[in-house]
């Protein structure tokens, strides 16, 4: 099992951010995203999507071991969901394949890499399993070619953005202060 590695201390700061992180999901969901559908219709909520992604990098990045991009964005979209979230049951096959695709990306570097690339492609490749289930749910299909390629494209920008490049910024901030330094990102000679 990839969990066997994981120190009670992990698991504990896994749930404790990811009860946080399904707070931001919930507040995205229910203020953001309309304002940005709004303004900017599927592409608007393109652009910010990748705040939807950072459960699957954010305690990846702090623990790096096996198991916690999935359990990260799998407890923020049940946390999402228990809070009321408009989108229901279907949070739950974003929070395993979210996670599942974050965790995919991290075991291809070995759990070895921590930088910007890998942050940005566990961030962006979110998008995929994300976008064929908005098809369905939201029936893309309807929209011209160019407007899905456009939204499938902004999707995974967006996700490199905010869960990867924003995501790594604001944790490295946070780590400088010593409150990680229990944790291997407390280590950063490896990334």
């Amino acid at each position: 099992m990839f969990l066997k590695n994981l120190r009670a201390s992990d698991l504990v700061l896994t749930a404790g951010l990811s009860v946080i992180i399904g707070l931001i999901f919930m507040f995205w969901a229910v203020f953001v995203y309309p304002i940005a559908t709004a303004i900017g219709g599927p592409i608007g909520y393109a652009l910010i999507y990748g705040m939807w992604f950072i459960g699957g990098t954010i305690p990846a990045y702090i623990i790096r071991k096996p198991g916690i991009a999935f359990l990260g964005e799998f407890i923020g979209a049940h946390i999402e969901l228990l809070t009321g979230s408009p989108y229901g049951v279907t949070l739950v096959y974003y929070g395993v394949t979210q996670g599942l695709m974050a965790e995919l990306i991290f075991f291809s570097f070995r759990y070895q890499r921590w930088d910007n690339i890998s942050l940005m492609l566990a961030g962006a490749l979110q998008a995929i399993p994300a976008y064929i289930a908005d098809n369905f749910i939201w029936s893309y299909q309807t929209l011209s070619i160019q407007l899905q390629i456009a939204t499938f494209v902004c999707m995974l920008l967006s996700g490199a953005v905010i869960a990867g490049l924003f995501a790594k910024f604001f944790i490295d901030k946070i780590a400088d202060t010593g409150i990680f330094d229990l944790f291997p990102i407390g280590n950063r000679e490896n990334g």
